[in-house]
């Protein structure tokens, strides 16, 4: 028994307790009147329970259960009240249950939907900054990727002089290659450790505790301001012409009421100056015309008054305008001349009450808003980085395996610093050697030209100077045929694939010779072509990569084409035709 009612006690939830409240709130006083209950129906207890359960079932319940609660609640109350033979008509006892009960149970629900709001901006706070982070790593990550792209390029280019210049040395002897090859590979290895200490972890792009200046608020109208203004100004200018205390000519009260509430066009912008502005107009339309205190059009005036000081001062501010507020308006009661008129008027504290209840709604209103605003503007930076984690895992791969191919040109470089120094102190037959460093350096070039199509991120532009680096590194002069349109994407990227292997071949088979170079944009396609004068078309020598024939396939795979063999007059000709898709 004991372990049942104590996990009975636990099931107890916030909803079963909310309609044990609401229902005392409304059974409490009928079954008072049947039993005769003085002291619950004159008391403090009956407000008491009635302002819990209107609470409790606006924090606690769904909005229509709670509305269907807070009305039978008050109906309840207002047959108990007029059964107990209270002096109140029925239908002010009405509004007086459905303020007390129905305002807590929008006071609960406020406070409850306050709660989700901050748990919601707290949660999309925090998914925001992880995706802050992320971002952050991506973009450093591609950023070394783009320096080891630029990197890999000209390594590549250098490696294949490296090459070109063994397998011409084999065919014709030169007594300076040995030389030459060992300071270029020496070289090589020096700008790729100048790289790898340029790409060390340099902390973070961005500071989180970096403070953030809130510019100043621009002075703006808003419509929706616009249109209170104008109604108050017209609804106080008619009250205060036919008010049984209007004093002064009919013109001058129109102005005054213009001039009262126009300020309040500027509430929201600049809430200090809009208030104190219509509170002086106030002050001097009352002493010298029509008192604004005495109408009901300065009663709503005064409470968008208060309700624009709680909703847009900044800060604290707010409390010293809602001081100055009511010292406005007991001013204008002076100046007026209704403090000495003799009607008593509503008592003071239920003056006090609806004030500071105006001004409480004003900031609970600029909360409410705020957090909307600022849920919507997390949800929209979400929205805008939601490929931040694919950009990421993209960018490490592609660093690990810019990585890979630093430590394969190392090692290629190494051997032919290596192969060269020792065949220059040995002086025999450089043949075999020079041969070693022609196939080490091939081998290292088609590794490092796969491992550059795959951390490719196909932004580079393909560009005349480009091309004409590329050809100065094999020792090829590289005319362009007209202008270079300077694509990028991924047909600009094989584009670049197709002319590098053309420049290399015509470095290898047609020494002496310079290429002509043409890309043109079509509709949908670009068309690259490549053109030497000189040399023969015999095979391709290994280590130029995965060579025309490879490409030939690559580009098909795309939906392209891509053709070579002899020119008429002599030559060598590569013709590609690359679709580019939606530009």
């Amino acid at each position: 028994m004991r372990r049942r009612r104590r996990a009975y006690a636990l099931t107890v939830s916030r909803p079963s307790v909310a309609v044990a409240l609401i229902t005392a709130a409304g059974g409490l006083p009928l079954l008072a009147v049947l039993l005769g209950w003085e002291w619950y129906l004159d008391g403090p207890a009956l407000l008491l329970v009635a302002l819990s359960g209107g609470y409790a079932a606006g924090a606690w319940l769904p909005r229509v259960p709670a509305a269907a609660a807070v009305v039978l609640a008050v109906a309840a109350l207002v047959v108990a009240n007029q059964l107990h033979d209270q002096p109140y008509h029925w239908l002010d006892d009405t509004v007086f249950f459905l303020v007390v009960v129905g305002g807590s149970a929008g006071a609960g629900a406020a406070v409850t939907l306050r709660a989700r709001q901050v748990r919601r901006l707290e949660r999309l706070a925090a998914e925001l900054d992880e995706q802050q982070r992320v971002e952050v790593a991506a973009a450093r990550l591609e950023e070394q990727n783009r320096v080891h792209q630029d990197v890999h390029s000209r390594l590549a280019e250098r490696i294949a002089a490296i090459a070109i210049r063994a397998e011409g040395a084999q065919r014709a002897p030169d007594g300076e290659a040995l030389e030459v090859l060992e300071v270029e590979a020496r070289e090589v290895l020096d700008e790729l450790r100048a790289a790898l200490g340029s790409l060390a972890p340099d902390g973070d792009v961005l500071d989180p505790d970096a403070p953030n200046p809130r510019a100043e608020p621009e002075v703006t109208v808003s419509p929706l301001d616009l249109a209170l203004a104008g109604a108050l100004g017209l609804a106080l200018a008619v009250e205060t012409t036919v008010h049984s205390l209007a004093r002064g000519p009919m013109w001058a009260n129109v102005l005054g009421s213009l001039a009262v509430a126009a300020p309040l066009v500027l509430r929201r912008s600049r809430p200090l100056l809009a208030v104190a502005t219509s509170l002086l107009a106030a002050i001097l339309m009352s002493a010298w015309l029509t008192p604004i205190p005495a109408t009901v059009t300065g009663v709503a005036f005064l409470v968008v008054v208060l309700y624009s000081v709680g909703a847009w001062c900044t800060s604290w501010w707010w409390i010293p305008a809602g001081c100055m507020v009511a010292g406005a308006v007991v001013v204008m009661e002076e100046v007026s001349g209704l403090a000495d008129d003799g009607d008593p008027g509503d008592p003071g504290w239920i003056v006090l009450v609806w004030m500071v209840a105006a001004v409480l709604a004003g900031r609970v209103g600029a909360g409410w808003q705020a957090r909307v605003r600022r849920t919507a503007d997390l949800v929209d930076d979400l929205e805008r980085g939601r490929g931040a984690a694919t950009r990421l895992a993209t960018a490490r791969k592609r660093v690990e395996l810019a990585s890979e191919l630093h430590d394969t040109v190392a090692h290629a470089m190494t051997v032919v610093c290596l192969q060269a120094g020792a065949q220059r102190r040995s002086r025999t037959d450089a043949g075999e050697v020079l041969h070693t460093i022609a196939t080490t350096a091939a081998a290292s070039l088609a590794e490092l030209r796969d491992g550059l199509d795959a951390i490719e991120t196909t932004e580079r532009p393909l560009d005349a100077s480009r091309l004409a680096a590329l050809g100065r590194r094999v020792g090829v002069d590289v005319a362009m045929t007209g202008p270079i349109p300077a694509p990028t994407g991924p047909a600009a990227a094989l584009a670049f694939r197709v002319v590098r292997e053309a420049i290399v071949n015509v470095a290898r088979h047609a020494a002496g010779s310079s290429a002509e170079v043409s890309v043109a944009r079509g509709d949908h396609a670009l068309r690259v072509e490549v053109l030497d004068r000189g040399g023969d078309s015999g095979p391709m020598v290994a280590g130029s990569g995965s060579g025309l024939a490879g490409l030939a396939g690559v580009v098909s795979a795309g939906g392209g084409s891509l053709t070579w063999g002899p020119r008429a007059g002599g030559g060598f000709r590569v013709v590609a035709e690359i679709p580019e898709g939606d530009r």
